[in-house]
């Protein structure tokens, strides 16, 4: 008699996150090992692939909210989560079942402790077993880390999408632009279209000689401006596209969302080309205005809440590398306030030094803290790296400290801004909850 290992979907996600003890594993071997188990699952739909240091979740979460709304059946895999794992694998916006997940991880047990898996590939295949489940037409699949060597870097895209690069993840990907873009495009397959971001010369090269190399079509985004941002609100901005007089309407705030947008549009007119997959200006109306919706988007510059009359504006913000830090002060000007404070948290295997610098060079207070993660980087070793004058910083050993000093320094006029990492923005939303 097989009975199963978990009786419940809580159970079953406690021994997922176990496996986060495995750490990184940045190699293809394991996941080819499960998802053969699974009989190959990710050649059951067809997909676009995204990588970047920055936009990549942008860029991913607008694809899948306009093919969505052209009425295709669409998933999107995406990491990590804010406040629920399913959020990381959605069918047409909704999440993954927890029935799914329970019986995936019953079912895959015994594979698991054979093959000894990270977290990160075990989603992996659970997203892609769940997209053929689901009988997927495409699918939207961000990469975790890198791209050459990444779990996700089993399948044949339609098209391969590469965003910003910058620093990040130097253990893994190397401590150069070179050297990144390298592993950024090694999700460029043979023959199929590949579409960049708005990248540094040496970045466009290097991916134009692997492109070439592969006898892949390589597109750029940004040959010339082909965009204009027209309003801003603190909910977003109007924009135009393409020198045309109609207006669109992102609801997320920051001037850096058009390269995004722009990419992710650039993109899906190669797929027209290429696929005969069009969309018309109302579809993508209807994608910008419904991401939140269809794509569980949030966590960029979004205003939280605004407890009472009485309390400042709260918003969160996801960035957690150098180019991140660098918008704030440009993302500060869609807001009216008289002060701000800036809660940080970022991971220990992030770039924080320099991260920390672009903060210095802010006119606002920032209190350094830490998210309830193992691999957070300690408050006191984040306000170390400040020399000199600390006048504009302070810091606290968790989240809630940090906040109840954010709060005491700031009235109704003004704002707090909570960034440097996704499982910061998590922390403080289930904060907010138990304050409801």
């Amino acid at each position: 008699m097989n009975l199963d290992k978990f009786t419940s979907y809580n159970t079953a996600l406690k021994y997922l996150f176990e496996l986060e003890r495995a750490g990184i594993k940045y190699d293809l071997s394991n996941i080819r090992k499960l998802l053969k188990i699974l009989g190959n699952p990710h050649k059951n739909f067809k997909s676009v692939h995204i990588a970047g240091t920055n936009g990549k979740g942008s860029v991913s979460s607008i694809i899948n909210s306009v093919l969505i709304e052209k009425g295709i059946r669409t998933g999107l895999y995406t990491s990590p989560h804010i406040l629920d794992f399913r959020e990381r694998i959605l069918v047409n916006g909704k999440f993954i079942s927890k029935k799914f997940i329970l019986g995936f991880v019953n079912r895959m047990y015994d594979e698991i402790e054979k093959i000894k898996p990270s977290f990160y590939e075990v989603t992996t295949a659970m997203a892609f077993e769940y997209f053929s489940f689901m009988k997927m037409e495409i699918s939207v699949i961000e990469t975790g880390l890198g791209g050459r060597l990444d779990s996700t870097n089993i399948i044949t895209p339609l098209i391969s999408v590469i965003t910003g690069i910058s620093i990040d993840h130097i253990e893994y990907l190397g401590s150069s632009i070179s050297s990144i873009t390298r592993e950024k495009g090694g999700i460029i397959k043979k023959k199929v279209p590949v579409v960049t971001g708005n990248l540094k010369p040496v970045s466009k090269k290097i991916l134009s000689s692997i492109a070439l190399e592969k006898n892949s079509p390589i597109y750029n985004s940004f040959k010339e401006k082909n965009y204009e941002i027209a309003e801003r609100t603190e909910t977003g901005f109007y924009f135009t596209l393409n020198k045309k007089k109609e207006r669109y309407f992102f609801p997320v705030i920051g001037d850096y969302q058009i390269e995004n947008i722009c990419t992710a549009v650039n993109t899906l007119k190669i797929m027209k080309d290429t696929y005969g997959i069009a969309v018309d200006s109302d579809i993508l109306k209807k994608g910008f205005q419904n991401i939140k919706i269809n794509s569980g988007y949030k966590g960029r510059f979004e205003i939280v809440s605004e407890k009472t009359s009485d309390s400042p504006k709260l918003i969160t913000d996801i960035s957690h590398n150098v180019q991140g830090i660098k918008n704030i002060e440009n993302n500060l000007k869609y807001f009216k306030f008289d002060k701000a404070v800036i809660i940080f948290g970022m991971m220990n295997d992030k770039n924080y030094k320099d991260c920390i610098l672009e903060l210095k060079r802010l006119n606002h207070h920032v209190i350094f803290t830490k998210p309830e993660y193992s691999r957070s980087a300690k408050p006191e070793d984040l306000y170390n790296v400040i020399k000199g004058n600390k006048e504009k910083f302070d810091h606290r050993k968790n989240f809630k400290e940090a906040y109840e000093l954010a709060l005491s320094m700031t009235k109704k006029n003004d704002l707090i801004l909570i960034t440097g990492s996704f499982f910061l923005v998590s922390d403080f939303l289930r904060l907010l909850n138990t304050l409801k």
